[in-house]
């Protein structure tokens, strides 16, 4: 056993696929039956009978060779699922056009395809943070707890991990290893890269009681493809000083997160800008090739879920605002972040219970340049906390 991977099938991080679709079939009880439910995914209304019939048959021109089968066995299995689809590869966004552009365009409120985005400079300079012009309210930095911020990235070089192989991970991680070996020891980046297949059983429970470690085990992420071949390429980098961490083969090929304590968000996006062109520039020069990330001419950086498609990125700050709590609530409390271009999550992430503290991030994805999504977020901190002010 290799932390809970068992011989033979194993429900935890295994590929299973629906019956219907593994025949490639329409499981059109299944997906008549989520249309009707109170909570519909997204999966669920865009594949319609007529959007089947005309994909069923085609693979993806991408290395994936993905098909709609794959791509909505999320949301089949899991009705429940609020996206319920992935892509196995880029190719698949624009293969299966009329399936994945109105998934985009509703979950991406907004956003249209046919348009698609204008954003001006590389994704280098996206994320650069001398271009980010709100200030943080000093009311607000005092109210933070902490701020992280993190970014979805996949290699050009490889297919998405949900159409992906168990060598195709190994792959990105050794490549990624050999990035981490060239960042100088002097560099507030230097760490360590922790493997699931060789760290000790001291270290994985270190990582896990510090919440660094991802460990699988999710039923929708499993019917995406996410944990198969668990957990060979799966690994963690972080740096000697616990600010800057890299999720290798979570689901994308790289999550790359900057985070501390406290309201100093201009430092932690810095970090994460230096940390991002840092992976460009050795990727490229290690592998020869120019584009590094993989991008669309559409909407941007391309993600296994399109949900995170766009910028792939999440800021967030914890902010103590408990008298603001008790006050309105927390329902009012995310409404008036919605108005503002964020959401509201409990005060120990999504779906968590609500004490004195929120966690607010940005809520728009696609269409705009990163630090525009953390002026987002400082402009709601500052609103905030004025409105926590206020109250006696």
């Amino acid at each position: 056993m290799l932390f809970g991977k068992k011989p033979g099938y194993d429900p935890d991080y295994d590929l299973k696929i629906d019956d219907a679709l593994a025949r490639n079939d329409y499981p059109g009880d299944k997906l008549d039956a989520a249309r009707a439910a109170a909570h519909t995914s997204l999966c669920a209304q865009m594949c319609t009978a007529e959007v089947w019939d005309k994909y069923k048959d085609v693979v993806s021109s991408g290395p994936a060779k993905w098909t709609l089968a794959r791509a909505i066995n999320t949301g089949v299995m899991y009705p429940d699922s609020f996206v319920g689809c992935h892509a196995g590869d880029k190719e698949s966004y624009d293969d299966f056009a009329d399936f994945f552009h109105p998934v985009i365009e509703d979950y991406h409120s907004g956003f249209s395809m046919k348009e698609g985005s204008d954003l001006q400079g590389t994704p280098s300079e996206r994320i650069d943070p001398a271009r980010i012009t709100v200030d943080l309210s000093t009311s607000a930095e005092d109210k933070i707890v902490s701020t992280r911020i993190r970014l979805a990235r996949n290699l050009s070089m490889f297919p998405l991990n949900p159409g992906g192989s168990r060598e195709s991970r190994e792959e990105v991680a050794a490549l990624m290893a050999q990035v981490y070996a060239r960042i100088p020891k002097t560099s507030d980046l230097a760490g360590e890269l922790f493997l699931h297949t060789t760290m000790s059983e001291e270290k994985r429970q270190s990582l896990i009681d510090d919440h660094f470690l991802f460990r699988g085990k999710d039923r929708m992420q499993a019917a995406s493809g996410y944990h198969e071949h668990w957990p060979h390429g799966r690994g963690v980098y972080l740096n000697d000083a616990q600010t800057f961490i890299n999720w290798v083969n979570e689901g994308d090929h790289l999550r790359i997160i900057s985070m501390q304590k406290g309201g100093d968000v201009k430092a932690v996006f810095a970090r994460l800008s230096a940390g991002a062109k840092l992976i460009e520039e050795q990727v490229r020069d290690i592998t020869g090739q120019d584009d590094v990330f993989m991008m669309h001419d559409k909407f941007g950086a391309v993600t296994c879920c399109p949900s995170n498609i766009g910028t792939g990125m999440r800021g967030s700050v914890h902010i103590l605002v408990p008298k603001l709590i008790k006050a309105i609530g927390f329902d009012q409390i995310d409404k008036l972040c919605r108005e503002r271009n964020c959401q509201a999550r409990g005060s120990t992430g999504e779906h968590s219970e609500v004490i004195d503290r929120i966690d607010v991030s940005n809520w728009r994805r696609i269409g705009l340049p990163e630090y525009e999504l953390v002026e987002d977020m400082i402009s709601c901190a500052n609103f905030l906390a004025a409105e926590e002010d206020r109250l006696v």
